[in-house]
């Protein structure tokens, strides 16, 4: 016997907050169930239950929650030039980088980084004296990101021209999710010098 599908309010609901890409029924179901199972809630409970589908949503893999061939275009990596249109598209970032900085540079923040982490463990009895000498932990310069984005099974590399400033080397987590709306799309290829 199968399970019922995701209660009506709340399908409707996800369909108009998230159009693309388009849940897995599937996925959706045993959120639901799970939600209900877990938190006593019903879908009644409209705000309660449909904010913990959004957290649970939010936190999945695409690759889990979502549909093939329903967010990015399949083409995207043929297209020289374009602008997608349409509905808003809800990728994950897969990866992060910043290739306006150079190299170098990253590798003596993110080692001074690791060092802080280190000594942070072995300090443990005077804490507050420590992260005074200390100073902040130090952030990663910021220039240019370059971004892997996925619907969960279409992946595209991104170039930001004007700063995001909620996306941070370092803070930002792989599988932050991002709006994409219409945007002008242009395909860089790479020569074969």
């Amino acid at each position: 016997m199968t399970e019922p599908a995701a209660p009506a309010n709340i399908l409707k609901w996800v369909n108009e907050q998230y159009p693309r890409p388009a849940l897995d029924p599937v996925w959706l179901r045993d959120c639901c169930s799970w939600i209900a199972s877990s938190y006593s809630l019903s879908p009644t409970e409209f705000p309660q239950f449909s904010s913990n589908v959004t957290s649970q949503f939010l936190q999945s893999s695409f690759a889990d929650s979502t549909l093939p061939n329903t967010g990015l275009p399949q083409n995207i990596r043929t297209i020289k030039r374009a602008r997608l249109t349409g509905l808003p598209c809800l990728v994950e970032i897969r990866a992060i980088s910043d290739i306006g900085i150079s190299a170098f540079s990253l590798m003596n923040v993110r080692q001074n980084r690791m060092d802080r982490a280190d000594l942070a463990g072995l300090i443990r009895e005077d804490e507050e004296d420590a992260e005074e000498d200390e100073g902040p932990v130090p952030k990663y310069p910021r220039g240019m990101l370059r971004l892997e984005l996925s619907d969960g099974f279409t992946t595209v590399e991104a170039v930001e021209y004007r700063a995001i400033p909620q996306l941070e080397l370092g803070v930002t987590p792989l599988g932050y999710k991002v709006r994409v709306g219409q945007s002008l799309c242009v395909v860089l290829i790479e020569s074969g010098c």
